[in-house]
């Protein structure tokens, strides 16, 4: 126990010797984080689009496929029976 008092003491004493930033150089240094990070990702999503768009050219199928319309069956007709 008495271990855990002294690291407690030290640690309270350095705590002491520790020079912390003034609000307006902490507003500062964070504006600095912010922007590079924005401009970081702008860039990354930037080169994520390109790669994304040429290896799609790169895969795209040469010839379309043909599109088949299914058509379903409709009711209509058997109810018109019925009526008569």
């Amino acid at each position: 126990m008495s271990k855990v008092l002294i690291f407690l003491r030290e640690v309270q004493a350095e705590f002491k010797n520790i020079t912390w930033p003034t609000k307006n150089t902490l507003l500062q240094l964070s504006f600095v984080v912010i922007s590079i990070s924005i401009v970081i990702s702008l860039i990354l999503g930037g080169f994520d689009y390109l790669f994304t768009k040429s290896f799609g050219l790169l895969t795209k199928p040469q010839a379309k496929p043909t599109e088949v319309e299914i058509s379903t069956p409709s009711a209509e007709p058997l109810l018109k029976n019925l009526e008569n």
